[in-house]
């Protein structure tokens, strides 16, 4: 296995850490705020660096069902770290204070906006590249083959993770904040700080768990003979 990958692999959970932090506004001051996600927008640049190829390859990707959401996901991501990025300039108070540039309130409202939508997108795309990330890491830990305990006992993990995140979805209210609905429902940090940050943490593994077992449903789907998947729709509009 090449180091450089690993290396890779290491900056993009730390630029996903990052993002967790940055999230944390009321815990941080705004410099601080700043500091975090401009260094989480250039190991994002780093990363579409590392994989330029792939974008490159885009127009000639073949469309199946499981390139479509691969493709579909990495668009939606781009867009929104882009409009994330935007709103980062325009609402500066310290980093980039110095641009001619001002924002109005709307500009912090889709700066939220697009953070949470950063977040979730985020997730999803760790769940649809979960299979090679845990290849990657068996690799390094020298796993052996799989067996059906540790399979299990993997499965019962991401089930109570995957549980309690659709709990923290609740809990954070993060349904208002994807669609910019205003709340006045705020974290008290001082009441407990790592409450939040396991709250994000089983929200991100909820996601990750929704896309890549999303995967593995198209993987399965695509072995099923048309006509068979024909009839069953028919079976199931009768």
């Amino acid at each position: 296995m090449s180091p450089f990958f690993v290396i890779r692999l290491v900056l993009d959970f730390t630029a996903a850490g990052l993002l967790l932090a940055a999230l944390a506004y009321w815990w941080l001051d705004n410099t601080s705020h700043e500091l975090i996600g401009t260094s989480m927008f250039i190991l994002l640049l780093s990363h579409n660096v590392f994989n330029r190829r792939w974008w490159a390859r885009l127009p000639k990707v073949e469309r199946g069902k499981r390139s479509f959401l691969t493709i579909a996901s990495n668009i939606s991501i781009a867009l929104a770290i882009s409009a994330l990025l935007v709103t980062s300039l325009l609402i500066s108070r310290s980093v980039f204070a110095f641009l001619p540039v001002s924002g109005r309130p709307t500009a912090r409202e889709i700066h939220i906006l697009a953070a949470y939508w950063v977040f979730i997108l985020a997730a999803a795309h760790l769940g649809l590249h979960w299979s090679m990330i845990m290849a990657v890491i068996g690799r390094l830990l020298r796993v052996g083959a799989p067996n059906p305990i540790r399979t299990a006992s993997l499965r019962v993990a991401a089930s109570a993770i995957a549980a309690w995140g659709i709990h923290s979805l609740f809990v954070m209210g993060i349904g208002d904040r994807l669609i910019a609905r205003p709340s006045i429902d705020f974290w008290d940090f001082q009441e407990s700080t790592i409450g939040f940050f396991l709250h994000h943490i089983a929200i991100l593994g909820t996601c990750a768990c929704a896309a890549h077992y999303a995967v593995v449903w198209l993987r399965r789907v695509n072995r099923v003979p048309a006509r068979v998947i024909f009839a069953l729709a028919v079976m199931l509009w009768r």
